[in-house]
């Protein structure tokens, strides 16, 4: 797979055109736990340069001769937070979505003045955009990691464009009954969405909610949660149950989160007590968790200790953090996926081995298996091999759900050094 840096200086003219395009561009602006930028923050706002790229490869594509559904990239991926939903892009929530849906359309629609009004409930978890001519389609969901087999709070926004049919709500629901009468959704997954009630002024199009909830078969809830945070992660950690709390250093408490954890941060690993704390009780009895009655000192560089009370004699225990493999499991990636060693940068500076690159790489990347399900199904569109690009690519999730469903990974664009060292690895160019 080849290997390019930053994304503003990618031509897409010039690169080598592929099927499906994907990226997750920077959450930080439209995050809850963010400013809340919206896309006009620095970091958001590089959605646009991921659909400047796609019009150059399509228009490119189009000159060489293709024309209609043939016009590559057909699919585009994009992966953000659920804040995205209700981020503010002016006076009222909900209006970057709407411009994020409105300059995907003017892609499908080839330049043509496009407005997306938002909806007077705001946008739902799930609906899509179609034209009545069948000659694209959009489709959006939200979906929350600990439902696809990882036992993590994640909600995040997947959405998918076919700039040449209306496959979109295809690859993204699942019907349960005939056309137009889609049965109510499991009450017990995640929650079903109305209908969008929103409207494309400029378009050919409408837009219509459709329920969330999945047979069996299709929602991956494997009953692995227990490996995930495990014993003998690290040499000494061999007891024998396992309790995982939110840890809140400054207001010195703590949360017990039960069998799922909450979502995995780039911040871990950064010091400002930011990270869960994994119990591990030797005699498979809970003992008494406490903070001591004067902390040591405070700083943004160090995590605060945290004092596991009990007898000695009667039981061994343990309290530590979540560590980089632990990580790597709740996102779903292969055990030791970041844990590259030494590495080299692209300026040739050689960095020795730490965990906290590895912490913030993985919460900055995504949750494997409902992406995983997303792939096979775009890829099931194709009768022969697909290709794909990764921009934004992190630490190749992307690249390694896609192939695993039979697509080509063929090159990517990434600008933080560690993820940039970890998908050479996972991925070398040939």
């Amino acid at each position: 797979m080849k290997h390019y840096g930053d994304i503003t200086k990618i031509n897409g003219a010039e690169v080598t055109v592929v099927d499906i395009i994907t990226g997750g561009s920077p959450c930080q602006d439209l995050s809850v736990a963010g400013k809340r930028a919206g896309l006009a923050g620095e970091r958001s706002g590089l959605f646009m340069e991921q659909l400047r790229i796609v019009k150059e490869m399509r228009a490119n594509d189009r000159a060489n001769g293709r024309a209609s559904w043939m016009v590559r990239p057909r699919y585009m991926v994009w992966e953000n937070v659920d804040g995205a939903r209700t981020s503010p892009g002016g006076n009222r929530k909900g209006e970057d979505f709407a411009a994020v849906l409105e300059e995907i359309i003017k892609v499908c629609e080839q330049g043509a003045g496009v407005r997306v009004r938002v909806p007077d409930g705001g946008w739902t978890k799930s609906g899509c955009f179609y034209a009545d001519d069948g000659t694209w389609s959009i489709a959006w969901r939200v979906h929350d990691a600990q439902f696809w087999g990882v036992p993590q709070r994640r909600k995040r926004i997947a959405l998918v464009a076919d700039f040449g049919g209306l496959t979109a709500p295809e690859i993204l629901f699942v019907r349960k009954g005939l056309c137009r009468d889609i049965e109510e959704g499991e009450k017990a997954r995640e929650e079903a969405a109305g209908t969008v009630g929103g409207g494309i002024d400029g378009a050919s199009g409408c837009a219509v909610g459709f329920p969330l909830g999945f047979r069996a078969e299709n929602t991956k809830c494997y009953a692995e949660k227990a490996t995930t945070v495990c014993n003998g992660t690290r040499p000494g950690f061999t007891c024998g149950v396992i309790e995982v709390f939110e840890n809140h250093g400054q207001a010195s408490r703590y949360k017990p989160l039960g069998e799922v954890s909450e979502t995995v941060s780039a911040k871990y690993g950064t010091g400002g007590n930011n990270q869960p704390l994994v119990v591990s009780i030797g005699n498979g009895q809970m003992g008494n968790i406490t903070m001591k009655p004067v902390a040591n000192t405070l700083d943004t560089m160090h995590d605060q200790q945290a004092i596991l009370c009990g007898e000695p004699r009667d039981q061994k225990s343990v309290v530590r953090r979540l560590t980089p493999k632990e990580c790597e499991r709740l996102q779903g990636f292969p055990d030791g996926w970041t844990d590259i060693g030494e590495w080299v940068d692209s300026k040739g500076k050689k960095h020795k081995e730490a965990d906290s690159p590895r912490y913030k790489a993985l919460g900055n990347s995504i949750a494997l298996p409902f992406w995983q399900w997303m792939a096979k199904r775009i890829s099931a569109q194709y009768e022969r091999t697909p290709t794909m690009a990764s921009l934004f690519d992190g630490i190749g999730g992307f690249p390694l759900v896609f192939s695993r469903a039979g697509v080509v990974p063929v090159w990517a664009s990434e600008i933080e050094e560690f993820p940039m060292a970890v998908t050479k690895l996972r991925f070398p160019e040939e």
